[in-house]
């Protein structure tokens, strides 16, 4: 009896740690959202593209964002960290195409969480010290990101 409890035991742990790298492995790809802000008083788009591109390291997932457009260029390297359906990006460091540098190593950016209805799976977005650009798009728990189709 005590074998099997610990067969048991070793086959539920094995289990979990596989449903738990296969959770990380959904993320990886790029995820896009842009903004459209309309124009300046001048007559200049407000856009801005966000991209969140997100592959695996030794160390688990990492995730880069890069944002550009309308006075704006970020370029973030990230740690991630999943739990359940949601993926929290913290701030690393900064990449070479940065402008300017409001973020602190271990800041919590922004969650994404999975959410599935029927046959259909959106991506949730929850800021946090990363924020979008435009004030329409400041609600939290929406969804912004959209992940990108590959061609393969």
């Amino acid at each position: 009896m005590k074998l099997f409890s610990k067969f048991f035991i070793s086959s539920f742990f094995i289990l979990l740690f596989c449903f738990a790298a296969n959770a990380q492995k959904e993320w990886l790809g790029s995820y896009t959202f842009d903004e459209d802000g309309g124009k300046t008083a001048g007559g200049s788009a407000i856009f801005i593209s966000h991209q969140i591109d997100i592959a695996e390291s030794d160390d688990g997932l990492i995730a880069t964002i890069q944002s550009n457009g309308y006075q704006t260029s970020r370029d973030l390297i990230c740690t991630t960290k999943t739990e359940g359906a949601r993926l929290l990006i913290y701030f690393d460091s900064y990449g070479e195409n940065n402008m300017f540098e409001p973020y602190q190593k271990g800041d919590l950016l922004l969650t994404l969480e999975r959410k599935t209805a029927g046959n259909k799976t959106d991506i949730l977005t929850y800021w946090g010290k990363f924020q979008p650009s435009v004030p329409k798009n400041e609600k939290t728990g929406k969804v912004y990101f959209q992940k990108a189709v590959t061609k393969e």
